[in-house]
């Protein structure tokens, strides 16, 4: 893809190379509220923000210590019904799905997912695609 379709699609340089990010430490809530207590309306926000989570954890499956658990993909294109992924299942049966898209199709990926026990910060979506067999542009 060349630098002229690259700006027609939006996609930057940047975006295309792993980039320098450093996500700032990780907190965890009883952290997060005990910090700047005597700030009124920021401790008022910060309870707005957590809801239930500051009481206590929130933990939807105790069995599964990930963070962030990943329930669906979704492909979603406008007079369609949505193409979905369930990604709860054997994970070895989705390499046999996929997903084909006309080109000049305008499409949407929706994922839907859980987040238990702490704040998650910096997640990543990493969308490899594929036209006739070869590699294509990694988003």
């Amino acid at each position: 893809m060349s630098a002229e379709s690259h700006a027609e699609v939006g996609i930057h340089d940047e975006d295309i190379h792993d980039s320098t990010y450093q996500p700032p430490p990780e907190k965890t809530i009883e952290e997060i509220m005990s910090v700047d207590q005597e700030d009124e309306s920021l401790r008022r926000y910060k309870e707005a923000l957590l809801g239930a989570a500051q009481a206590e954890k929130i933990i939807v499956d105790a069995n599964d210590q990930r963070k962030v658990i990943v329930k669906k993909l979704a492909l979603v294109v406008e007079g369609h019904d949505d193409m979905e992924l369930d990604l709860t299942g054997d994970l070895s049966q989705l390499k046999k799905q996929v997903f084909v898209i006309k080109e000049g199709v305008h499409y949407k990926v929706r994922i839907d997912f859980i987040v238990q026990r702490e704040i998650v910060h910096g997640l990543k979506y990493v969308q490899k695609t594929y036209r006739m067999g070869v590699p294509g542009m990694q988003f």
